[in-house]
């Protein structure tokens, strides 16, 4: 690392001055030296030009569900979006969002119940979807 000989003779004067309102003005000029040559020579920072805004392809709805249900054979949190996501569905129909959601969290229905079900998770989420449907097409 350089130092900046600049501050030097601010230094000796901080140290052997006998003033002390000269010590401390010492020490500022020293300090206000040596951050200038740490900002200004030390740090080089590499300019970087602003490119231009390239949008990327996002994924499409069922694409990002497909990937979820992949994760969830093994994944816990997967499975809990997924539990939101049936959960939701319910809400949606109801009159009133809120106390849909606390209620179906405190009393799983049908589906949310085969969800939750021993055995297969696939399986498991297969029988609820079909509940689901049954719901919907009946509501």
């Amino acid at each position: 690392m350089r130092v900046s000989w600049a501050a030097l003779p601010f230094v000796l004067i901080a140290i052997f001055a006998g003033s002390y309102i000269l010590r401390w003005m010492a020490v500022v000029l020293a300090a206000l030296i040596l951050s200038v040559a740490l900002f200004g020579f030390e740090i080089k920072l590499r300019y970087l030009p602003r490119t231009r805004f390239i949008p990327r392809e996002r994924k499409s709805e069922f694409e990002r569900t497909v990937m979820l249900i992949s994760r969830a054979r093994s994944g816990a949190v997967a499975r809990a979006l997924i539990e939101e996501k049936i959960i939701d569905s319910y809400a949606v129909l109801a009159d009133d969002y809120n106390r849909e959601v606390s209620g179906l969290k405190s009393e799983p229905n049908a589906a949310l119940r085969a969800l939750h079900s021993d055995g297969d998770f696939l399986d498991n989420l297969e029988k609820a979807l079909e509940i689901l449907e049954a719901d919907l097409n009946e509501g």
